[in-house]
């Protein structure tokens, strides 16, 4: 292979996985800006909030797709706190939340082969 080394699928499908989880977070955060900020300004904020550290999942998934252990290591801990933060505030949407988290933690922090790619590339 020349010195060149081949991403494991898991590490793409945990990049996929995330790019889908910021996906949903700026159109949540998009449609609570548009029907609340000007009814509670608070929760408008909020919802900014929300679509900035989407975009920051996208710009994470899109390093982590380079091999930036960095940027495994902040996605892990920004997707532990959404979860804290889901079973604090429970609702329906928290599982499917909840659920996209662990599953792209577990991919990429107890996957050998994700460990391996990213020990390589750092």
């Amino acid at each position: 292979m020349d010195g060149y080394l081949e991403r494991p699928s898991v590490v793409t499908a945990a990049a996929v996985l995330l790019y889908i989880f910021a996906g949903l977070g700026v159109l949540a955060g998009l449609l609570g800006f548009v029907a609340t900020a000007t009814v509670a300004p608070g929760i408008g904020l909020l919802s900014l909030v929300i679509i900035g550290l989407s975009v920051g999942y996208i710009v994470a998934a899109t390093k982590i797709l380079q091999g930036s252990n960095n940027a495994r290591v902040t996605t892990i801990v920004l997707l532990s706190i959404s979860i804290v933060l889901n079973v604090v505030d429970f609702d329906s949407r928290s599982v499917i939340t909840i659920g996209l988290a662990l599953l792209v933690i577990g991919l990429l922090s107890w996957n050998r082969d994700a460990q391996a790619y990213f020990r390589a590339t750092a």
